[in-house]
């Protein structure tokens, strides 16, 4: 009976485990080469997933690019930088686009080649995935973050 009760609680231990997000990669954020910003504080990437600015500071119309909820970076991009799990901001995105009020929504992208395939065509493109993932010199690190 004691091994059945080890077993089990191995079991649930390792479910446990294995529902939380892993975080272990460092995340980079990225905008285009030819943007004029080389370091951004992470408030600074916050106003823009916020929508509280939308531009650059050249002028240049901000473009944002996310990751798909379920994505780990964007777990960890929603939790560190934003301060909310990736559903809970997806849900207020989906409301302020209900109700109109969304200025400069994310557009997500089903993946990290595709955020950096993205903001290296868009002048205001920013995004964020794996700081290992990080391959285009179309493309520049502007901040980092574990």
């Amino acid at each position: 009976m004691k091994i059945i009760f080890k077993i089990c609680g191995f079991i649930c231990t390792v479910l446990i485990l294995m529902s939380q997000p892993v975080y272990s990669e460092e995340i980079a954020v990225i905008v285009n080469k030819a943007n004029p910003v080389s370091k951004l504080s992470m408030e600074d990437v916050k106003k823009f997933y916020v929508n509280d600015q939308l531009t650059w500071a050249d002028g240049k119309t901000v473009s944002l690019f996310d990751l798909p909820t379920a994505d780990s970076s964007r777990q960890k991009f929603s939790s560190v930088i934003i301060g909310k799990d990736a559903e809970k901001v997806a849900e207020e995105w989906a409301s302020k686009k209900i109700t109109n009020t969304a200025k400069n929504p994310p557009i997500t992208v089903k993946s990290e080649i595709l955020v950096q395939e993205r903001v290296a065509k868009e002048a205001g493109g920013i995004g964020y995935m794996p700081k290992s993932k990080v391959t285009s010199d179309a493309v520049k690190i502007v901040t980092t973050f574990e």
